[in-house]
């Protein structure tokens, strides 16, 4: 049996699962925050809750993204025969960092996805659509976050790729 993937795939699971946690009830209390306390939106409201699948869809999509480069960093550390303690301590700081930027371009995603939405849709108020449960405006918005954050996250994943220690390869020509 490979202890170090088994150690690795216990840290990968662990830390999913924690953040996968934390992540939603972060998304979901500032959303709360946003619109049931400042619009009086109620939980009742349809349009609301698909709003709020698309941003944990969107969320997820972006962190997601880092955790293969993330896991992928962990393996060569493996690879370099580092003393198990310190490999759980350099991945566990490793995967965090990783989540915690991808997190924050998630953040700035669903900023950059309603004021996009709200550009394109001069005159009319999406916030009060939602609380008036508009579910075409939800979708609509939801959709846009979501696509926005598609074509971001396979560059995000490259851009973590590259942090990545690598060997240097030999230049042929």
């Amino acid at each position: 049996m490979n202890t170090n993937s088994l150690y690795l795939g216990v840290i990968e699971v662990f830390i999913g699962l924690l953040f996968g946690i934390l992540l939603c009830f972060v998304v979901f209390w500032l959303m709360r925050r946003l619109f049931t306390d400042k619009l009086d939106v109620k939980f009742d409201n349809l349009a609301f809750g698909i709003l709020i699948g698309f941003v944990l869809l969107s969320v997820a999509e972006m962190v997601d993204a880092s955790l293969h480069p993330a896991m992928d960093y962990t393996r060569r550390l493996i690879n370099m025969g580092i003393p198990i303690s310190e490999l759980i301590t350099k991945a566990c700081l490793i995967i965090f960092c990783y989540f915690l930027s991808s997190t924050i371009v998630s953040m700035l995603i669903i900023l950059l996805s309603f004021t996009l939405f709200s550009w394109l849709t001069v005159g009319l108020n999406e916030y009060e659509e939602i609380k008036n449960k508009n579910i075409a405006v939800a979708v609509i918005s939801g959709v846009i976050m979501y696509v926005i954050t598609r074509f971001i996250a396979g560059g995000m994943e490259l851009v973590f790729q590259s942090f990545i220690p690598y060997p240097e390869m030999p230049r042929v020509f």
